[in-house]
């Protein structure tokens, strides 16, 4: 019997964590909802998912999101392959293995995920033609036969594949409605796309850019998780003037968004404390932005 509790609570968990998107998980909670009370369709995954967008704006966010959420364990559910890893036709060796006794990434992940989880593949239009073949079995009836022919079941999977497609032209649509760059996305993914890939999905996402006040809460949520990893070695900070300005102006890049954020905040709140430390100064207090630096001020 399902977890009709843990199923409740998805919606309000993901609207906590995907910051600016809030657009995409009404049409992406059903899906996993119907996976997980078993009205999903049999002999397929429990769920198919195409993001598209640009990068650094939440689409593998969510992904591992929903991993951890419903599985628990990202590290063990979730089976990401880049499919910019899979551009050539001998790139099948890699997935799929070579030889009798080869089972490839794909056998070796799916053992690791205990037959259940989440699929991602990254930058999918990336992939060589006939990984895309592979990729629609996969969607269509939810299994993949491996090298030494072996079939494996991934119906127990939800599969997730993301796009940078039209990433560069959204940076004239900025100011558009979300409907005109929705149309113009998937205009520009059904042109690049196979169409028969495009109609094997649930649902089609598209994320938007963040805006800076998207920027400035994702930034306060990265800051917030490093000062309590902080916090557990003894080291009692809070944040003061200027922190989140700083954090956003060296965290966001046009290309890649707010992808480097958390790198950002674990860096500058570790360099304060580590100045503090060599200088023998107090290392509780305040932190502030000076000359391009966190400082503490106690």
């Amino acid at each position: 019997m399902a977890d009709l509790e843990l199923i409740r609570g998805l919606p309000p968990f993901l609207l906590e964590r995907i910051i600016g998107q809030d657009h995409v998980i009404p049409k992406v909670v059903p899906i996993v909802q119907n996976g997980e009370l078993g009205l999903s369709d049999p002999g397929r995954p429990k769920g198919t998912f195409l993001f598209l967008g640009p990068t650094g704006v939440g689409k593998t966010e969510i992904t591992l999101l929903l991993c951890e959420y419903i599985f628990k364990d990202v590290n063990k559910h979730c089976i990401r392959l880049d499919m910019s890893e899979y551009q050539n036709q001998e790139s099948l060796g890699l997935l799929l293995g070579q030889g009798e006794g080869s089972r490839g990434n794909m056998g070796r992940f799916y053992d690791r995920a205990e037959g259940r989880g989440i699929i991602l593949f990254d930058e999918i239009e990336k992939a060589h033609p006939r990984v895309l073949d592979i990729f629609l079995q996969v969607l269509d009836a939810g299994r993949i036969t491996v090298a030494n022919g072996e079939t494996l079941n991934l119906c127990n999977f939800y599969i997730v594949a993301t796009s940078n497609i039209g990433a560069d032209a959204l940076m004239e649509l900025k100011n558009s409605p979300m409907s005109t760059i929705e149309r113009f996305i998937e205009d520009l993914a059904a042109a690049e796309l196979r169409p028969e890939v495009l109609a094997r999905f649930n649902v089609r996402c598209v994320f938007q850019k963040l805006g800076y006040a998207a920027q400035k809460q994702i930034a306060s949520i990265m800051l917030n998780k490093e000062l309590k990893n902080l916090r557990s070695k003894g080291y009692e900070l809070t944040a003061g003037q200027g922190v989140i300005d700083l954090l956003v102006s060296q965290g966001v890049e046009p290309r890649l968004g707010v992808r480097r954020m958390r790198t950002t905040a674990e860096s500058n709140c570790r360099h304060a404390v580590r100045e503090a430390l060599m200088a023998g100064k107090p290392t509780s207090g305040t932190l502030i932005a000076e000359n391009g630096h966190l400082v503490i001020h106690s």
